[in-house]
């Protein structure tokens, strides 16, 4: 990827086909997972282990580190921003998120082309190069700091520059967008928020409740970003931005990126198409501007590659985080949308883009648009 225009998605975690690469494929995976739980590990332990191994063959094999670079390379992304993670059912999330936090740590180590990357300068600097660069975030701020500010500082200095205040249930800091109480950003909070601004993090009210949206936005004095949304008045979906919070954004300068995941942007489709993906962006570029919206896929796609025996696992992990149930069991999960079935037919969304939008337009909404809005929250 010589001398490329900076690529931006939000994708959460790394590539499935990268931590099925390490064993050799899906059926080796699977065997291994069915290995673990034969030994007694839960199931919330064995998705740990995975990627624990995963990491474990980055640092120490270069073919698959060549393996795994080719991934981005078909996909044409060079700027990821990822969520550090846990899955074990016995620790708190701020354990785990510095557990995963040493993971990427980890393949930054081991090779020469991923980056963490802390400032537009850096990302710009990753895609004249070349290289792909990782932005770390976080999407559950009030679980990662547990009640101490401090953590915000220990978060930031550790990489992490994109902040969620809320994930879908509430938190210290305010409501999330799936949680039956309609409150808004709390004193704690705002003082989050302060500390961010101060920081020069991005706050991100992505999965926020709409009151907590409206707050944070009127109360950052810095932009604010909902980096993975779609919009309600496309597809109705607790996981979208109304008309309200969207106009809300546009006035305070914000930027909004749209996933592509099925079951938010059309609820209810069996087989949807990127068709309704294209809806969501057009009509959000309608409210905030065509120079305020980019991607962020939020998931990344694996289809049958999805290892089965966690599928379930990660239905009722998914459901626990406050998904609904009924939607979850009915859907492929890790199912993509359209022609887009795995991460590396992320250039099916860019050939996409040129069915709506001018060339120029299309640089932005690939990464541009991140990136000016970074330099701006900052």
């Amino acid at each position: 990827m010589a001398d490329q225009q900076p690529v931006f998605d939000y994708t959460s975690s790394a590539p499935w086909e990268q931590v099925i690469k390490s064993y050799g494929g899906s059926e080796q995976i699977n065997e291994a997972i069915r290995e673990m739980v034969s030994s007694g590990k839960r199931k919330d332990e064995c998705w740990e282990a995975i990627w624990d191994h995963e990491v474990r063959a980055f640092e120490n094999d270069e073919e698959f580190r060549e393996e795994v670079k080719a991934i981005y390379e078909a996909a044409g992304v060079n700027l990821l921003s990822v969520t550090p993670w846990t899955h074990e059912s016995h620790v708190s999330e701020r354990t785990g998120q510095r557990r995963d936090l040493s993971r990427w740590q980890a393949r930054f180590d081991a090779a020469e082309w991923l980056h963490k990357v802390t400032s537009p300068e850096d990302a710009r600097h990753v895609a004249e190069n070349g290289d792909v660069g990782i932005v770390l975030n976080t999407q559950n701020v009030g679980a990662a700091i547990d009640g101490s500010l401090d953590r915000i500082d220990v978060l930031y200095n550790e990489g992490v520059r994109i902040f969620q205040l809320t994930y879908n249930y509430q938190n210290m800091l305010g409501t999330g967008c799936n949680d039956p109480a309609k409150g808004g950003l709390s004193t704690f909070g705002r003082e989050a928020v302060d500390r961010i601004n101060e920081l020069g993090g991005i706050v991100d009210v992505s999965h926020c409740g709409k009151q907590t949206t409206l707050d944070t936005i009127e109360y950052s004095e810095k932009p604010v970003a909902v980096t993975h949304a779609t919009c309600q008045s496309v597809s109705q979906h607790y996981r979208g931005k109304s008309d309200k919070e969207l106009k809300a954004l546009a006035d305070a300068d914000g930027y909004v990126g749209i996933v592509t995941l099925p079951w938010f942007i059309a609820p209810g489709e069996d087989r949807p198409t990127l068709d309704i993906f294209l809806e969501h962006l057009d009509y959000a570029s309608s409210i905030v501007g065509v120079e305020n919206i980019g991607i962020g896929t939020d998931f990344y796609p694996a289809d049958a590659k999805f290892p089965r025996e966690l599928l379930e696992y990660y239905k009722q992990h998914i459901i626990e985080l406050g998904f609904d149930r009924e939607k979850v069991e009915q859907r492929r999960i890790a199912a993509g949308i359209g022609e887009f079935k795995t991460y590396t037919d992320w250039p099916v969304i860019q050939a996409k883009l040129g069915e709506r939008f001018s060339e120029t337009q299309q640089e932005g909404i690939l990464g541009e648009n991140f990136l000016r809005f970074w330099d701006r929250a900052i």
